[in-house]
């Protein structure tokens, strides 16, 4: 009778169960010499892989449902595409691990416990490309269609989403590219076309039509989960002689359709837009936004900061991702996880003072929506710290409308600062009365929402009394 260690079969049984497993662990588990561990290796061929060096090195099985590794490339400040490395997918239980494999291997992406280039899971550094959000719920129907999956992406499995990437991720947040398929092919026509004037008749008159043909056919304004707002990407010609711009553009529903709802939104559109005017007065680095009223439609109109002229990109990473990477607090404040970050030498002094002032002045203008997701790093190219990018997404988000699409009257009742936040909460205090009062006085605003302004001034000043007396 044949004992396990002379069964190569009964190996990557145990490593699709086990997942990457030392070297010594797997003699030690089958009772057998590293020399016959070496043979069974060579007998498996590339079902197996070996991760790490001497006596780190741990064995792995390649995920049967994946055929072939997944090159992974970075687009360059100068448009130029670099292979970084090939992904390997790894079975493990229930679970798919990944591998990068790259000689040498990028800094930025593998430090600490990723030092091998092993991910438990999708890799940290990918993690915002997963769709998510009013253009992920778009993204989730058509590829529904496609590869019949699940309309949901987060119902989506690692190999799942990857193969809608490959596919289909031509233009996905900050620089990074999947697979030599379709994706790749779209961004070097998209590059080579510059001179061909693709872009050349976009310009902003087109927003109420791309508006239209992001919504889903029948579905109410607002009705969507979570109430997130709806939103396209284009290229746009600012001008007739300017370079094509990357813009992410936000937009009311029809004002004449919608009157509270359209209102409301319009309004907070008009506050967003204030508070990087505010904000990049002050000092900070924001997103470049701009308002127009075209037809029946407020657009808020943001240039993209992952991308440099026409087909330049930077690499970006969330404040979730880093957190789930490295810190693993999962919620709670931009200030609390820039904290822990900093200690660990992840992000710079001077970072987590701006990232501390900005949650400051975020709690002090409604902004209730300052999940991890809202505040991003540009990604080096060596090791840390993690620059970070310019401000988006903040607004007034407590007198958002409802998922159903009903304005809700709130009251703002700001709250003291934590001890640790006390100093930037003052220092950002008088930022935010400027805010709310450019608010109140700002002429494309509704009436009832420069009251709501007013109002929040007299909370602001009434709270400072309480934190200084």
């Amino acid at each position: 009778m044949s004992s396990p260690s002379n069964r190569p079969q009964n190996l990557l049984s145990y490593l699709r169960m086990q997942g990457p497993t030392l070297s010594s662990e797997l003699v030690a588990h089958f009772g057998i010499s590293r020399a016959t561990l070496s043979r069974r290796v060579n007998e498996l061929g590339e079902a197996i892989v070996s991760i790490g060096k001497g006596r780190a090195t741990q064995l792995a099985a390649r995920h049967e449902d994946a055929s072939e590794d997944t090159p992974l490339y970075q687009v360059q400040t100068s448009g130029q595409v670099a292979l970084i490395g090939r992904l390997v997918p790894i079975r493990a239980a229930s679970q798919t691990h990944w591998w990068l494999q790259a000689d040498p291997l990028p800094r930025s992406l593998t430090k600490d416990e990723f030092k091998d280039g092993l991910y438990p899971g999708w890799p940290w550094f990918l993690d915002d490309l997963r769709p998510a959000g009013f253009l992920g719920r778009a993204f989730g129907k058509s590829m529904a269609e496609v590869f019949q999956i699940d309309e949901n992406p987060e119902k989506w499995s690692d190999l799942e989403l990857l193969r809608t990437l490959v596919t289909y991720g031509f233009n996905l947040p900050g620089n990074f590219i999947l697979g030599d398929g379709r994706a790749l092919s779209e961004y070097q026509q998209h590059r080579a076309e510059r001179t061909n004037s693709r872009y050349r008749n976009i310009t902003p008159e087109l927003y109420p039509d791309f508006a239209e043909f992001s919504l889903d056919e029948g579905e109410e304004y607002g009705s969507s989960a979570g109430g997130e707002q709806p939103k396209f990407t284009t290229m746009v010609y600012k001008a007739p002689e300017a370079t094509p711009c990357a813009v992410i553009v936000k937009f009311s529903s029809k004002l004449d359709v919608s009157a509270a709802t359209g209102r409301r939104w319009a309004d907070l559109l008009h506050a967003e837009h204030i508070a990087n005017q505010v904000l990049r007065e002050a000092g900070f680095t924001t997103a470049h936004t701009r308002i127009l009223h075209i037809e029946e439609r407020i657009f808020l109109e943001s240039e993209r900061f992952d991308r440099v002229d026409y087909s330049g990109r930077r690499g970006l990473v969330s404040l979730r991702a880093l957190d789930a990477a490295y810190i693993g607090q999962g919620s709670g404040s931009w200030a609390d996880c820039a904290r822990k970050l900093h200690a660990a030498k992840w992000i710079s002094s001077a970072d987590l003072e701006r990232i501390t002032q900005l949650y400051c002045f975020g709690q002090l203008i409604a902004n209730s929506d300052m999940h991890f997701g809202n505040l991003s790093f540009f990604l080096p190219d060596e090791a840390p710290p993690y620059p970070l990018a310019p401000v988006y997404d903040m607004l007034p988000m407590h007198f958002r409308p409802s998922g159903t699409g009903e304005v809700i009257e709130r009251q703002f009742e700001p709250k003291l600062p934590k001890p640790e936040d006390e100093a930037a909460w003052l220092e950002m205090h008088p930022l935010a009365i400027n805010y709310w009062q450019q608010v109140q006085q700002c002429p494309d605003i509704s009436t009832e929402f420069q009251q709501i302004a007013k109002e929040a001034i007299a909370a602001l000043r009434h709270i400072h009394k309480i934190a200084t007396s």
